[in-house]
């Protein structure tokens, strides 16, 4: 009798905690997205001249005229070297790839080309999350 007196707020008990768990794992998740949205807001073009605007807050029209232009280039070059170090970074694996194939087995070789596709597939869906 005591067992079963004890289990309903037992019960109540554990339902709150995962509904807890649950919360703070979507609000985490959540948080961290919307961040990692604003950094990826910073690194496109639009969004670097548009943060930058907010952030210095041009007294006059004409200053915001006068800014415009300067930020947008930035903001231009700042993706140009994005899509460069991609280019970058691919041909030094490229070369990695080519000093490690001789000397890799053939169970290693396959095992790199396996991580190399999962990580081509991950930047592939980063790069449309990105557009």
């Amino acid at each position: 009798m005591a067992q079963r007196s004890m289990m309903k707020p037992l019960t109540l008990l554990l339902l709150t905690l995962f509904v807890g768990m649950v919360l703070g794992a979507a609000i985490t998740g959540w948080v961290v997205q919307s961040r990692l949205a604003k950094f990826n807001n910073f690194l496109s073009e639009a969004g670097f001249a548009q943060i930058l605007m907010d952030v210095i807050e041009p007294e006059s029209e004409g200053q915001r005229a006068k800014l415009l232009p300067i930020l947008e280039e930035t903001g231009h070059l700042i993706q140009e070297t994005k899509a460069n170090a991609r280019t970058d970074i691919l041909v030094h694996y490229r070369e990695l790839e080519a000093e490690l194939l001789p000397i890799l087995s053939q169970e290693q070789a396959s095992r790199l080309q396996s991580w190399r596709e999962k990580l081509r597939v991950r930047l592939d869906e980063h790069s449309k999350m990105e557009k």
